[in-house]
């Protein structure tokens, strides 16, 4: 697969998930429109007392991005393969990626400061070395610590 289907069909992964979550609050609507007995109310409220537009359109974008970003990842590395696959990756995309974000190794990566390159990473023994003062002049020459 090239890497504009797995951005396609990871996107379409992350379109199903905010389709199933609009088929739930158009449910919810239908309910909220019904008396106890199934009859239509009198004054039933409004589908977009159910549907905060401009929110769903954000989700609905953010999922569809986040859905091909990460097919794309996954499949271009190897780690997802085929259609199936990808619109797996996709529709998991918000879940798994947060999950990512959990494990330190990745979020000290992500957070690492801009000015500390990779290949200049300090050991932990590097930093403590670092922090501790250092001896005085006069303590140096006496061959002593100060």
């Amino acid at each position: 697969m090239t890497v504009i289907e797995y951005m396609l069909i990871g996107g379409a992964g992350g379109a199903l998930i905010e389709a199933v979550a609009f088929f739930n609050r158009l449910g919810e609507w239908r309910a909220a429109r019904l008396t106890p007995t199934g009859n239509k109310r009198k004054n039933p409220p409004s589908f977009l007392n159910f549907i905060d537009l401009p929110p769903v359109v954000a989700i609905a974008v953010t999922r569809l991005v986040l859905g091909g970003a990460a097919a794309t990842a996954f499949g271009t590395s190897g780690q997802a393969t085929g259609a199936f696959g990808a619109l797996t990756v996709g529709a998991a995309a918000p879940a798994l990626l947060q999950q990512l974000g959990q494990i330190r190794q990745i979020r000290e990566a992500v957070t690492q400061p801009a000015t500390q390159q990779p290949s200049t990473q300090q050991t932990p023994a590097d930093t403590a070395a670092s922090t501790m003062e250092s001896p005085a002049p006069e303590a140096v020459e006496e061959g002593g610590v100060a």
